[in-house]
């Protein structure tokens, strides 16, 4: 599980509405490398990078933005693909979401 916000500000999203977000951009933080071997024969062996996701969702017809931190040992959602994006009724602005 992965939130955009912490605390009670993510407790007021996950608790309000949800819809469907559409993954617009993801982007690789090259210039976070985890070294994930001991042992590298290379700069490049082991390494792993964490992504930004850019995605767009609607409500009521009206269209937000968001972006997320995807950490480099989940899945990273492609250009595209659909995720569920939860969001404050009273302010659909404030958004997290699950990963």
């Amino acid at each position: 599980m992965f939130l955009r916000m912490f605390g009670l500000q993510a407790a007021n999203a996950l608790a309000g509405a949800q819809t469907e977000g559409t993954v617009t951009k993801v982007t690789t933080c090259y210039w976070l490398k985890v070294n994930t071997k001991a042992l590298r024969t290379s700069i490049g062996d082991g390494a792993k990078y964490p992504h930004v996701i850019h995605f767009t969702y609607q409500v009521h017809g009206q269209t937000y933005t968001g972006k997320r931190y995807v950490n480099w040992n989940l899945r990273c959602p492609v250009q595209g693909e659909k995720l569920t994006v939860h969001y404050e009724a009273a302010a659909p602005e404030k958004y997290a979401v699950l990963l």
